[in-house]
């Protein structure tokens, strides 16, 4: 017969060794690991953002050329570009401001500002993304005009991040320009489709007032958090305490107005004026619908995520893009 200490030492062994294997918990923890590691590189590069380079992609839509594969695979590399150099300005931006980033309530959850990427990463992965987006365009376009505005686009945020961003209304005016740098690099690329093609004075204007719109709402959104918070203007942002929410508004409205103006008079400027203006019925929706947004709502401090929160915008952007194409590739 069995002792009875014997029996229960084999009860307590089968409870030991009846959970998971030591192994496959080291290895879900190690995925667990690399997941949370993968998001907070994700975060850093504001991949989210890339959704900017799409103004690359407006002279192909304009030139009629968005159904055809050539003009795709000549604009898309300085899309690409683009991205890449994006990024490394955001990462970039992330270790200046680190430590402003720590007072902003939803900022301070930044990786680099919490701690969670060593600066000397990071500046390693800026040098990586700003050479192999050199490297690309040099490949595709040479030292062209898209290279030249590239360089320029990257050399431009630098000064940014080191001189102009605490200055009020001249921070956005540059922010514009990048924008504005985006839609001349995407009409330069088409050139090697289309000779012709070229970054129109229409094409540059509305971009940059449309640009300055988004600029001024997202400081707005801050302004009101700020407000909302019962933290110092200032605190988070330098050039927040130059602003007042009725400068905003009028700032806002104005830049809606010139951006709507200009593209109702490129519209009427085309030889196919007649059925092109109904393109200008959700071009102009958008602006309301945003003008609504901005004038009394945080949503407009991260503009990347604003068609997932109105469906105004999202509806009125679909309809202007199969309208815009269907007229200019189409018909």
């Amino acid at each position: 017969m069995r002792e009875q200490g014997q029996v229960v030492d084999h009860e307590n062994y089968g409870r030991e060794n009846s959970g998971p294997p030591s192994g496959i918990l080291m290895s879900g923890t190690s995925t667990a690991l690399i997941r949370t590691l993968i998001c907070r590189w994700l975060v850093s590069l504001r991949v989210n953002h890339w959704t900017k380079s799409g103004f690359c992609l407006a002279a192909l839509l304009f030139h009629g050329a968005v159904f055809d594969g050539s003009a795709w695979f000549a604009v898309l590399p300085a899309a690409i570009c683009f991205c890449l150099v994006s990024s490394a300005v955001y990462l970039a931006n992330d270790i200046f401001n680190r430590k402003e980033d720590r007072c902003h309530p939803d900022k301070r959850d930044r990786p680099i500002a919490a701690g969670h990427i060593a600066v000397r990463v990071a500046w390693v992965v800026v040098i990586v993304l700003v050479g192999t987006a050199l490297g690309l365009s040099f490949v595709f376009y040479g030292g062209g005009s898209v290279t030249r505005v590239l360089i320029g686009y990257y050399l431009l945020s630098w000064l940014y991040s080191f001189c102009l961003r605490g200055l009020p209304l001249v921070d956005v005016l540059v922010i514009g320009l990048g924008f504005v740098a985006r839609v001349a690099a995407g009409a330069f690329a088409l050139q090697s489709f289309d000779f012709t093609a070229h970054p129109t004075g229409w094409l540059v204007g509305c971009t940059y007032f449309l640009a300055l719109l988004l600029g001024f709402g997202k400081r707005k959104g801050e302004w009101l958090l700020m407000e909302s918070s019962g933290m110092a203007l200032g605190s988070t942002r330098r050039a927040l305490r130059g602003y007042t929410a009725e400068l905003l508004n009028v700032l806002i409205g104005c830049s809606a107005l010139f951006a709507g103006s200009i593209y109702v008079a490129y519209c009427l400027s085309r030889s196919d004026r007649m059925p092109f203006i109904l393109t200008a019925v959700p071009a102009l929706w958008g602006l309301l619908s945003y003008l609504k947004l901005a004038w009394g709502s945080t949503s407009v401090e991260t503009p990347e995520y604003l068609l997932l929160r109105s469906r105004s915008l999202l509806i009125s952007l679909i309809g202007w893009l199969v309208l815009v194409g269907w007229f200019t590739a189409v018909r």
